[in-house]
């Protein structure tokens, strides 16, 4: 489980040499490999953040265990857009959010599903870099509707931050 590799042929990814030259990138899309969650991890991220504990569990409300708790699917978000979206140079991408989340539709630990990302904004932060604004789209395999919709932004830069900061 996790990314599949069978067929990597529809992956479209996005690089630069330099994170100076991020701006290059807006407007353009990448696709990531397929993933599929690992209902070992769901289940293990689950109790870490206290989800297994749930006064209403979603098993009991028609949706089954082996449905992927919507914060998990973010927390994976990252993972697979580092896979098709990076800087060659020496470069450092801090999580700096996300807005507008939406989730669509069930995703359950038997989906395959991928992220289809437009950079829709590249926004120069001076000395601190550039904040990429990305649309996400997670298209879940065999099925119109996608499972998820996410404006995620990352800080890409080259310096590490004030220790005291």
């Amino acid at each position: 489980m996790g990314i599949d590799h069978t067929d990597d042929s529809e992956i479209v990814t996005l690089s630069v040499a330099h994170p100076g030259q991020a701006p290059s990138l807006r407007d353009k899309t990448f696709l990531t490999p397929w993933f599929q969650m690992d209902p070992d991890r769901s289940a293990a991220f689950d109790k870490a953040s206290y989800f297994d504990r749930s006064p209403h569990p979603y098993d009991e409300s028609g949706y089954g265990r082996d449905l992927v708790e919507g914060f998990h699917l973010l927390a994976v978000l990252d993972h697979l857009v580092n896979h098709a979206l990076w800087s060659e140079g020496p470069w450092l991408a801090w999580n700096y959010g996300l807005d507008r989340v939406r989730f669509v539709s069930v995703i359950r630990c038997s989906d395959r599903f991928r992220v289809r990302g437009t950079i829709a904004d590249v926004i120069d932060r001076g000395e601190q870099g550039h904040l990429l604004v990305v649309d996400c789209v997670a298209e879940v395999e065999g099925r119109e509707r996608p499972g998820f919709v996410a404006t995620q932004r990352a800080l890409w830069t080259t310096s590490s931050p004030r220790p005291d900061a």
